[in-house]
């Protein structure tokens, strides 16, 4: 038996080991670190864009030791063709690859044994309409495999990111202190132009994103500067130089959060020395930083706005009222932001008397249409709704917001589906709300290696720290291509209405939602079912969403370019 079995390892030991498969999938692809890939895999990338925007495929190799890539992409100019690794990083122990480390294609090794390879196109603002074609050439353990590439740009131009009209807004909270420490740490910064570097960076990068920061870090009056910005020769306290420094490498933001903070702050740390319960006392300081953004150009078409109580209760909101008068008295153009939902009982904070109006009605994703009843004859799924567009009919704008933890509605957790961070941006699409605000933060990274484990689900990480530049991350490019989708169902909308909007994403499958109006899933008495008391519309979320997603964007596209 000794003599049979010898001769057969000695053959299996000179086999040739299996050749790696490789399998293209849209960018919203979750994809596990090992075992069987998602049903719908393709052998090529085809792309769809506009003018203007970022679009994004994922090539995944399984089975792989090594891989280096080459993009052939002369056919492909003007377009900016970039690759991206997908890098590994541990959520309570769930192996996520959510860091997209930039790659030049020389060889690397694979992670894991699901390898996923990010091509990441972008569209200049010239770039002409048409096909244009492409390949990525990949050597996977010495074996030469080709991805072609196809990229269709159609004749729909989004908005550029410092427009209001036009596009979402979307302002997230960072911190950039947590950002450049921790930088300095896993890259060794030894000057202080390392770390002013990484700041600068990190607000380029943001703009890059068609994000706008909810906190201007260094770049924000301290808690003595009760005058406004100032000169300092100690980097971190030159507030006046910092900002500009921001604003100049990420060229402005559309929407400008008065430096000011809220109850979420402590006292000792209070922006500018301005206490959020004293707004009496503002006067001064609000015009020192509206001249100061003046003289700079920064309030030129922006939407500078006040963030000065975080979902306030019925005595909070009086004094986001107080809040609201001095504020549109002393800072010219501002408006004021609130987290919660108008009612009956605060019609005076958007009933247009008094100059203390809310602005901008921030509104929880779950607590947008209503909640369940409990008689057929006393429906509620629609309730909050109701009030929200008596709002809207006051000439209000409507933004949302959402945070970890919310059932029945999709957010940006690094566990939850890839696609879940796109279809929560594409639901502001579907109901035209015009701004998301996340205030849970980016950077939020504690003392370790974010590279290497992120706490919890990750909601509090949606970049990571970078030399010399932020390195993203899958869901952050996720919620990028969310926000320029959005741009393109605003031009569907304003051509053809938004009943054509729902039609394309409830059509797809994205949304129970159809021209007719928007179908709502709850516990009990809603148009659907759901295990959740708050209303709110079925959502796709499994292997078959990214399809639907990029299908309702083709729509959107030809419908948008017609």
């Amino acid at each position: 038996m000794l003599r049979r079995v010898v001769p057969l390892l000695a053959a299996l030991a000179c086999a040739p080991a299996a050749q790696a498969a490789v399998t293209t999938y849209p960018s919203s692809q979750t994809i596990r670190a090992s075992g069987s890939l998602p049903p719908g895999g393709g052998n090529q990338l085809a792309l769809n864009a506009a003018i203007g925007e970022t679009e994004d495929g994922q090539i995944v190799v399984t089975g792989a030791q090594w891989i280096a890539a080459a993009v052939d992409g002369q056919t492909l100019r003007p377009l900016e063709i970039r690759l991206l690794f997908g890098h590994f990083v541990s959520f309570g122990g769930t192996l996520v690859p959510d860091a997209l480390l930039p790659w030049d294609g020389t060889a690397r090794k694979a992670e894991e044994a699901n390898q996923p390879l990010w091509v990441q196109v972008g569209v200049p603002p010239s770039t002409p309409a048409g096909t244009y074609t492409g390949k990525v050439e990949l050597t996977v353990d010495g074996h030469a495999t080709t991805v072609p590439i196809s990229v269709r740009v159609f004749r729909v131009t989004i908005p550029d990111f410092r427009r209001v009209d036009g596009n979402l807004q979307a302002t997230f909270n960072l911190g950039a202190e947590s950002y450049v420490n921790t930088a300095a740490r896993l890259y060794g910064f030894t000057t202080q132009d390392q770390r002013i570097g990484a700041n600068t960076e990190l607000y380029r990068f943001l703009a890059e994103h068609r994000i706008s920061p909810l906190s201007w870090g260094f770049g924000a009056p301290g808690p003595k500067s009760a005058n406004g910005y100032d000169r300092n020769d100690r980097w971190w306290l030159d507030s006046a130089t910092n900002m500009e420094r921001e604003l100049q490498a990420s060229g402005g933001f559309p929407a400008m959060r008065i430096p000011i903070s809220n109850q979420r702050t402590a006292a000792s740390n209070y922006i500018g020395a301005q206490s959020p319960f004293h707004p009496e006392g503002w006067c001064a300081y609000l015009r020192s930083v509206h001249d100061f953004w003046q003289a700079h150009g920064w309030l030129d078409g922006t939407l500078p706005f006040l963030y000065g109580l975080d979902e306030p209760g019925p005595s909070g909101q009086r004094l986001v009222a107080r809040q609201s008068a001095v504020t549109h008295e002393c800072f010219g153009g501002s408006r004021v932001l609130l987290t919660g939902n108008p009612t009956g009982n605060n019609r005076y904070l958007w009933d247009n008397r008094g100059g203390n109006d809310v602005d901008v009605w921030t509104v929880l994703s779950r607590r947008y249409y209503g909640t369940f009843s409990t008689l057929q004859r006393a429906r509620r799924e629609h309730g909050n709704l109701t009030w929200i567009e008596k709002a809207r009919g006051r000439g209000k704008t409507v933004w949302s917001y959402t945070y970890s933890g919310i059932p029945g509605s999709p957010g940006f957790s690094a566990t939850e589906p890839l696609s879940d961070a796109r279809v929560f941006v594409l639901w502001n699409a579907l109901e035209h709300i015009a701004g998301i605000l996340y205030g849970e933060g980016m950077t939020t990274y504690g003392n370790g290696d974010p590279l290497r484990s992120v706490g919890s689900h990750g909601d509090f990480v949606l970049l990571y720290p970078g030399a010399p530049q932020p390195i993203t991350s899958a869901r952050l490019e996720q919620i990028r291509d969310g926000i320029e989708d959005w741009a393109i169902y605003d031009v569907v909308q304003r051509r053809h209405g938004l009943a054509a909007v729902r039609s394309i994403l409830g059509s797809t499958g994205v949304f129970s939602a159809g021209a007719s109006g928007v179908e709502l899933a709850c516990s009990a008495f809603c148009d659907l079912k759901s295990g959740t008391k708050y209303s709110w519309p079925r959502w796709s979320h499994d292997a078959s969403t990214p399809a639907r997603i990029e299908a309702a964007k083709l729509k959107a596209l030809q419908l948008a370019s017609g």
